[in-house]
């Protein structure tokens, strides 16, 4: 696979449309990268160069409710995105309605549905090789 060199505002717009960034590469060398922007290039698997992040201290927002001192967490939100994998399911109107009444976090459901049916499936599997 060749890599194709894009700039950062094409590698956002990529990103936006949804569309991979596999086999495409960025030169990071005398531009600088709004944190924002960094972010979303990190979502997609794109590692910036620390020396080539800008942000403006005035830009930051102070958050009053947060009391306490930082704390690392032992979590990689890029990693954990790379874990997962997105569905697209059409819903019935009415249905869609009824989960949204009852405020029914679909992503969670599923995965709940998912691991039982695997789970079953396993012991299902299981019993069947003790036979």
């Amino acid at each position: 696979m060749t890599n194709n060199n894009i700039s950062v505002s094409e590698a956002i717009s990529k990103i936006e449309s949804g569309q991979s960034l596999e086999g495409y590469s960025i030169n990071f060398e005398r531009i600088k990268i709004e944190a924002l922007d960094v972010m979303k290039l990190s979502k997609a698997g794109i590692n910036v160069p620390e020396n080539s992040i800008y942000y403006n201290d005035e830009d930051i927002e102070f958050d009053e409710e947060f009391e306490g001192k930082w704390e690392r967490i032992d979590y990689d939100p890029i990693q954990e995105a790379k874990l997962q994998t997105e569905i697209k399911i059409k819903v019935k109107k009415d249905i869609r309605q009824w989960v949204e009444s009852k405020n029914i976090q679909l992503d969670k459901l599923i995965e709940n549905l998912l691991e039982g049916f695997y789970q079953t499936q396993k012991k299902i599997s299981e019993k069947e090789k003790e036979n």
